[in-house]
């Protein structure tokens, strides 16, 4: 035998329990945290909607403006024509040359493509805002105030929604129960 091995100090590590013991408390703070990393989530996908939608309805209202012609968002899952009722879909901004409220590719610029949402996501429009958003020179809106509801999973606490008067201007608000029922 060697007698320089028993001159070494006693070597030391983790136990089978302390590592067990680690791995556990690990294991909760994970099972608490990840429901809240969830919900944080779904908050900032519902903020990142809300805002590119306000963005668009910005950026169409000074173009109206600017150009001193009407402006128009609606619904588009092309990204090219108008399509319907559906935001969620995706959007457009062009400048709507002859009022009807339909874009002719040749003529009408289109001035913004926004695509769509996360599957799971709905966005539709009341009041002004049902298929089509148009805006005068002026920048006020053409008929009625109305609003945008922005709601994930058709759920109520899971929602935005943007009041539009009719001088064109965009408000965020909370949401009621009914603002999800599609």
């Amino acid at each position: 035998m060697n007698p320089l091995a028993f001159n070494h100090k006693h070597l030391t590590g983790f136990s089978i329990i302390e590592l067990m013991l680690t791995i556990a408390v690990a294991g909760v703070i994970l099972s608490l945290g990840v429901p809240s990393f969830q919900s944080l989530i779904e908050r900032n996908q519902l903020t990142s909607g809300i805002n590119q939608f306000v963005s668009s309805m910005s950026l169409a209202r000074s173009e109206a403006i600017k150009r001193n012609q009407r402006v128009l968002i609606c619904p588009s899952s092309d990204g090219q024509q108008c399509s319907g009722g559906q935001y969620e879909n995706g959007w457009i901004v062009f400048v709507d040359r002859n009022s009807n409220a339909s874009r002719q590719a040749g003529t009408e610029e289109l001035i913004w493509v926004n695509g769509s949402l996360p599957t799971s996501m709905t966005l539709r429009g009341k009041g002004c805002c049902d298929d089509k958003i148009p805006y005068l020179a002026s920048g006020q809106i053409n008929g009625i105030a109305g609003s945008m509801h922005l709601c994930k999973e058709n759920d109520a606490d899971k929602s935005r929604k943007i009041s539009i008067n009719r001088f064109g201007r965009a408000r965020l608000n909370d949401a009621g129960s009914d603002d999800c029922a599609i």
